[in-house]
């Protein structure tokens, strides 16, 4: 395939939208602002038809990108070449090309169109995806990805050539792993914090018009819902929150219904969404480690979430370096599941578990940082202030948790460390993909002969660390020399 392409016109829409949706908060301030008012002229005008100029110049911006923009497949390379004043060339080798990712939009669907996202080893901006095609066929990026699978194999291809061999090899080589049912959406629905999302959502929105917000009369309409009674606030307050979680449960549903995994001889791959259908394609070479999260709800429904650390990944591309394999699943299925996607990692509950005299630190770590509001509180409001020391019990409960949770394990090349913040952490790692293991220990552990480990696994451009406060010293030392040494 050595001849020039350009992508579906329906690119040009994508573009157009693209930069219309970082257009429409100042475009509806300024609807706003000029509907004030009586209109007796022309220059009152004026606001209105600086936002038509605006619109056709990125309309007209979005249509020449389309017709500037070329993608070709030559000599083992991926070359995109755009830019109308000054034109840009971009040459991807196929060997460092990691995956395609493929996406489909409520305007791809319609014609069969799928957006791919190009990512590589040692992207040179961190920030964006190496290269993206907004729209192609999807017969054309499957082909796309055939044809680097096989140059990459060492197999040359000929454009155009559907080896009947080859799609046997491929659905021979795909299996499918894993189904997210409904029942798992609900649950996943229920026990996400997808509320606080939303109104925080809410929240943000409106701040961006705070300028326009009458706050007299705001604040006076609230203290009549005050007087009206504590039962129609209350009343009020439950509606609000009904609507934010049936919302919060709809769009659950949106971004993961139809959530899909299936393995290749190489890769992971994970399809999900109903309007967007996103495939997310992870080399299981770029996988660091094997994280499972339980949050308090899910941990006693049973249910939990698997995610893994991918070397790959771009600062802003959300959830594309610490990925959700399992958004959420029974605890008891995570076992068998992960042996068949990752069978050289070694799934135990045996940790060796953290001293009992190390509970007093997790317990005042917790804690201690409400000292000085409660003493604020019970000085300011004596006596009822002191009922502000009832807010330890609480966060003390919360630090013995973290010290039941805590653990460690060792099992041939493989290290498990087991903690909690909020949530229960239990995190799988090879040494081979450990980039650092620090062991610390404070003058108050070193009193109590206690240390801390942390390990850093490479996840994006960051890095994802894990980390075991208070372990026995010689637990430690045995741990650090079990990374030290082959």
């Amino acid at each position: 395939m050595s001849e020039y392409k350009r992508l579906h016109p329906v690119s040009a829409v994508a573009n157009f939208l693209k930069q219309l949706k970082e257009l429409v908060i100042p475009f509806v301030l300024l609807f706003v602002l000029n509907s004030r008012g009586e209109k007796s002229g022309f220059w009152d005008y004026m606001p209105l038809i600086s936002m038509g100029v605006v619109l056709v110049v990125v309309l007209v911006a979005g249509v020449i990108k389309w017709l500037r923009f070329t993608y070709r497949l030559e000599e083992g390379e991926l070359r995109i070449e755009y830019g109308l004043f000054v034109k840009k060339k971009r040459y991807i080798p196929f060997d460092r090309i990691q995956s395609l990712n493929f996406s489909e939009g409520i305007i791809h669907r319609p014609f069969g169109l799928v957006k791919v996202k190009v990512e590589t080893a040692g992207s040179s901006n961190p920030r964006e995806s190496e290269a993206e095609l907004t729209a192609i066929m999807k017969e054309e990026a499957l082909e796309l990805e055939r044809i680097i699978y096989r140059e990459k194999k060492g197999q040359a291809v000929e454009e155009g050539e559907v080896p009947a061999a080859h799609e046997e090899e491929m659905l021979k080589e795909e299996k499918h792993v894993f189904k997210m049912s409904a029942r798992d959406i609900w649950v996943l629905a229920a026990t996400s914090g997808g509320v606080g999302v939303i109104l925080s959502g809410v929240g943000v929105f409106l701040s961006q018009f705070s300028d326009l917000i009458p706050y007299e009369a705001v604040f006076d309409e609230v203290m009549v819902f005050v007087k009206s009674g504590l039962v129609f606030i209350a009343v009020l307050v439950f509606i609000v929150l009904l609507i934010a979680w049936i919302i919060s449960v709809g769009w659950t549903f949106v971004v993961y219904g139809d959530f899909k995994i299936r393995l290749t001889e190489e890769n992971i791959v994970i399809t999900r969404g109903l309007l967007e259908k996103k495939q997310v394609t992870v080399p299981l070479n770029r996988v660091q480690g094997v994280r499972i999260v339980e949050n308090p709800v899910r941990q006693l429904l049973g249910y939990c979430t698997v995610v893994i650390e991918n070397a790959g990944g771009s600062v802003l591309e959300k959830d594309s370096s610490t990925i959700k394999l399992f958004p959420v699943v029974k605890k008891k299925r995570v076992p068998d599941l992960l042996q068949t996607i990752f069978p050289d990692y070694e799934l135990t509950d045996e940790f060796k578990r953290l001293p009992k005299r190390a509970v007093r630190k997790y317990i005042f770590r917790a804690s201690f940082w409400l000292i000085v509001p409660v003493v604020v509180l019970a000085v300011m409001f004596w006596p009822l202030g002191l009922s502000s020391l009832l807010l330890i019990i609480p966060f003390g409960l919360l630090g013995f948790f973290q010290h039941r949770a805590g653990g460690w394990g060792i099992t041939g090349n493989q290290l498990v460390l087991r903690y909690r913040g909020i949530l229960k952490h239990t995190a799988y790692m090879k040494k081979s993909r450990i980039q650092a293991l620090d062991s610390r220990q404070t003058w108050f552990q070193g009193r109590r002969d206690l240390s801390s480990i942390s390990t850093t696994l490479k996840s994006g451009q960051t890095g994802y660390s894990s980390r075991v406060d208070d372990l026995e010293l010689e637990d430690a030392a045995r741990i650090y020399h079990w990374f030290s040494h082959e």
